[in-house]
């Protein structure tokens, strides 16, 4: 989550809207079902006691970016959680638009509503990565920089599409160890090793097919990205950019223009069968629920938002409501 500055506020450029109750990466049951409430897994109505998740990014679907197939950029987007009431609560009305079945977890996951809580953050990710990033190929190297739940799910997402080598950056013990339980094959701490020495030393100086931004210090880590650009044989690498900041990327075009290297901006998660192929995704394996280090009731929910300002020992905080 975003930290917050010393007057305990925090800079966040997407929508809000107040007063709101939050929570925006969630899933539950279906307690009641509306005339038009039909589900695209069976093309009928859904019915009471369907598992499902939903989409964050409440699109119009009438605008001409959505109707151009671009919801993640909708003129008359609402967000779930942000500026229109959210999932800490017992219940939730949402257009059925947005939801998603979760039914093909049940074969290989004991909870799926745990790890189908998961499914709007990795989204974000696989939107990233995939989507705007156009993936990789097999045997391709892929650095991450930050080692946050998106970056964590990028990790989990890239490995499984055959990644060669998975880098991350990330200075913080816990978030490190997290990132090597989701697949990194190596971790840089870049306050303690020269970030460019070790991706040449970890890639016999290839260095790497994409570099995903989610570390959301912009004018801390570009010169370390266009530096390994720079100094490695790599040519056409993509930097994505998925975490939000308020501060500048300090970029240095020749280096883009002579390694013929692109940077893609990533927001969202909505359209591009993304939910749907990440639900597949988790159902053939890909087990994002390391990312979840503590279960808490919605009593709690409060107390530990303020917690994770200063707690990086957390990732994902999941609130379990009865």
């Amino acid at each position: 989550m975003n930290q917050a500055y010393d007057d305990g506020y925090i800079y966040y450029p997407g929508l809000t809207a107040f007063p709101v109750t939050l929570g925006h990466e969630f899933a539950g049951e279906i307690i009641e079902v509306g005339s038009q409430a039909i589900s695209k897994r069976t093309g009928k109505h859904y019915e009471i006691g369907d598992p499902v998740t939903v989409e964050e990014m409440a699109w119009c679907g009438e605008c001409k970016p959505c109707c151009d197939g671009y919801p993640n950029h909708c003129e008359r987007l609402q967000e779930v959680g942000f500026s229109i009431d959210g999932a800490f609560a017992e219940y939730i009305t949402v257009p059925a638009k947005l939801c998603w079945s979760l039914r093909k977890l049940e074969r290989n996951y004991d909870d799926v509503f745990k790890i189908g809580s998961l499914v709007e953050p990795t989204s974000v990710a696989f939107n990233a990565v995939i989507e705007r990033g156009g993936g990789i190929r097999p045997g391709e190297n892929v650095i991450i920089l930050g080692a946050g739940p998106i970056g964590l799910a990028s990790t989990k997402i890239l490995k499984t599409a055959g990644a060669g080598l998975c880098i991350v950056s990330e200075p913080e013990e816990h978030r490190a160890s997290l990132a090597k339980k989701m697949g990194a094959d190596y971790v840089i701490n870049p306050l303690k090793e020269n970030f460019v020495e070790q991706v040449k030393e970890y890639t016999d100086n290839e260095g790497a097919a994409l570099y995903l931004e989610a570390t959301g210090l912009p004018q801390v880590v570009t010169d370390d990205i266009q530096n390994a650009i720079w100094e490695c044989k790599a040519v056409n690498s993509t930097v994505v950019i998925v975490a939000r900041a308020e501060q500048r990327m300090p970029v240095c075009g020749e280096f883009f223009q002579v390694k013929r290297a692109r940077i893609v901006g990533a927001q969202g998660h909505s359209g591009h069968g993304t939910f749907f192929n990440v639900i597949s995704s988790m159902a053939a394996g890909m087990d994002v629920t390391p990312m979840i280090t503590k279960e808490i009731s919605l009593e709690q929910v409060p107390e530990n938002i303020k917690l994770l300002q200063t707690d990086k020992e957390n990732c994902k905080i999941s609130a379990i409501i009865n």
